[in-house]
């Protein structure tokens, strides 16, 4: 075989093939055709000279030769990671990307962020908006402010406080309709829901057992802006969590107990510890869950004023 016409292309296409156990899956999972996943399998075994899969009503299944490709192709993809980690090591000037979801993002990274920015010039941060939990080994990210700990080995990881999820109106919406003295009383009000709730859910079903299957919604979304813009808006009453109240005047906490009390995590890779210009980021996102200052991270419910 000429190595010369090995495609690392069309490799990537065959593991995805191996890994999804059929040319459709793994075309979805690459966003090509079918067609274009065919071919490049066929010009893979071209190459080779022999067949990597067995073909079969039930798919892809590996040949032994196409099993002993499958641990070469994850071993180069493993050392190319490894190759673009350590080049990224050696920018002195990396950016630092930080992962976290819409309302943490938006509502407090982003409030705090200008003023470390003014303190820390030349300082290059990206933050990035996911909706689940990001993979730190990808390399995309460097830090991640998530509702789960992670998973995959060298992560460096600590818990940074909790998040406690409250019922928000505004007062406007709260005179024309009353205030709920008691989860039973929503059933006469607007019930507004984050669909994406659905973080630590042993938390919210040790809180709040039926609740949520006997309240009838009158507004979904997926955004937590939009979620907040509405509620404080006069659209009805809405669990958030409560820094909510540390920032936004046109919102009241109602005197009932919290609905949810969920973990907050930070990662981060090796790369941020291993050079010193990145300490002063990991100390602002720890600061900023400081429970002296912000008592509404501590793990116990403090009521917002």
């Amino acid at each position: 075989m000429d190595l010369r016409t090995l495609d690392w292309d069309r490799l990537k296409v065959f593991q995805a093939v191996a890994e999804c156990g059929s040319i459709s899956g793994a075309a979805a999972r690459l966003a090509v055709s079918q067609a274009k996943v065919s071919r490049d399998i066929e010009e893979l075994e071209a190459s080779f000279g022999r067949e990597l899969f067995l073909r079969s009503t039930r798919g892809m299944q590996l040949t032994v030769l196409g099993a002993d490709v499958l641990k070469s192709v994850r071993n180069m993809a493993d050392s190319a990671r490894a190759i673009t980690a350590r080049i990224a090591e050696t920018e002195i000037a990396a950016r630092v990307v930080i992962a976290t979801q819409d309302a943490m993002a938006t509502y407090w990274i982003g409030r705090h962020l200008p003023a470390f920015l003014e303190a820390n010039p030349g300082t290059d941060i990206m933050v990035k908006v996911v909706q689940d939990t990001t993979s730190l080994s990808d390399g995309d990210v460097d830090i991640s402010i998530q509702y789960e700990p992670p998973s995959a080995p060298n992560i460096i990881s600590r818990q940074l406080g909790w998040l406690h999820y409250v019922l928000y109106a505004s007062p406007e919406y709260l005179a024309a309709h009353g205030t709920p003295e008691s989860m039973f009383d929503l059933g006469r009000h607007r019930f507004m829901l984050l669909t994406g709730y659905n973080k630590q859910k042993e938390s919210w079903a040790a809180k709040t057992p039926h609740w949520a299957e006997v309240l009838s919604h009158a507004f979904l979304t997926n955004s937590s802006t939009v979620l907040l813009e509405v509620c404080a808006n006069g659209g009805g009453v809405a669990p958030m969590p409560t820094y909510v109240s540390e920032f936004e005047p046109r919102l009241r906490a109602l005197d009932i107990p919290p609905l949810a009390s969920i973990r907050l995590w930070l990662a981060y890779t090796e790369r941020l510890r291993n050079f010193a210009q990145y300490e002063p980021v990991l100390e602002w996102v720890r600061s900023l869950f400081d429970p002296v200052k912000h008592p509404c991270f501590r793990e116990i419910y403090v009521q917002p004023d």
